[in-house]
């Protein structure tokens, strides 16, 4: 068994997605043939914080724009002060400070009740699951899986969660504190992250990605403004005889590649690093 909400839209074509979840995964696929965009978000928990968060999950459809809200699987309802650990996602926050471990999977720790693999196996400081209980890790992560139309657009907003769109979109907004975003092909690009990197395949007309501490690639730029900036990792652009205007470049501690970008009112930047 597990937790799962679905919707999808009413609306016929292109969606305008407006997706806001604190942790886990979201996996969206760009499908030529789909006439009405689809949202799944679930868990293989079946109690605990993360079940709650995706069985409060709200869907908000308003003509072709949909919004899905997810909520923080972290406060677990208190809505104040609160110390609680996710290790399934990599996450462990007290009182809203965030630290990313990246290397453990399957726990969750709120208010003093354990969950492992979605069981809960302590509440109210007693151990509740029988001896010899078997659980599963990575269990207690939340995923969003989003089916969209051709000229959808897409907007993320994310404290703890990875992104990954198949298939081209008219637009694409991610912001993140930690979380990277990989995409195939996209018209206006937006992307900031903090801690995690950004790879798209393609940009058509506009590009606006930074992060602190990540790389930054795109692999045709076609555009006639850009902007990509990173304080610890490297940039990466392939401009394209079609591109136009001005590009810009810069990191702190990494290095810049630039190609067929000879045409363009190119601005580069490294302070150790190399530029070529």
């Amino acid at each position: 068994m597990s937790s799962e909400k679905t919707h999808a839209m009413s609306a016929v074509g292109a969606v305008e997605l407006d997706l806001s979840v604190t942790n886990g995964a979201v996996n969206v696929t760009v499908d030529p043939t789909a006439v009405h965009g689809r949202v799944r978000v679930h868990t293989a928990a079946t109690e605990g914080p993360v079940a709650d968060a995706v069985n409060g999950t709200t869907f908000t459809e308003r003509g072709d724009k949909l919004t899905v809200s997810v909520p923080d699987d972290m406060a677990d309802g208190a809505g104040g002060s609160y110390s609680v650990m996710q290790v399934g996602g990599s996450v462990v926050s007290f009182n809203g400070g965030v630290i990313n471990t990246g290397t453990m999977t399957g726990v969750t720790i709120s208010n003093g009740d354990i969950w492992v693999g979605g069981q809960r196996v302590v509440a109210g400081g007693r151990v509740v699951a029988e001896q010899g209980t078997a659980v599963g890790g990575a269990a207690g992560i939340i995923t969003v899986d989003v089916v969209l139309p051709a000229g959808s657009s897409l907007a993320v907003s994310t404290q703890n969660a990875e992104a990954t769109v198949r298939g081209d979109l008219e637009a694409v907004r991610f912001e993140a504190s930690n979380g990277s975003l990989q995409a195939g092909g996209v018209r206006i690009l937006e992307a900031e992250t903090h801690n995690g990197s950004v790879l798209v395949d393609r940009v058509e007309t506009e590009l606006e990605a930074s992060t602190h501490n990540g790389s930054i690639t795109i692999g045709a730029y076609n555009g006639c403004r850009g902007s990509a900036r990173t304080h610890n990792g490297d940039v990466t652009i392939s401009a394209t005889p079609a591109s136009s205007g001005r590009l810009a470049a810069r990191t702190y501690n990494g290095n810049i590649r630039v190609r067929g970008a000879d045409h363009l009112d190119l601005t580069t930047s490294t302070h150790r690093g190399r530029v070529w």
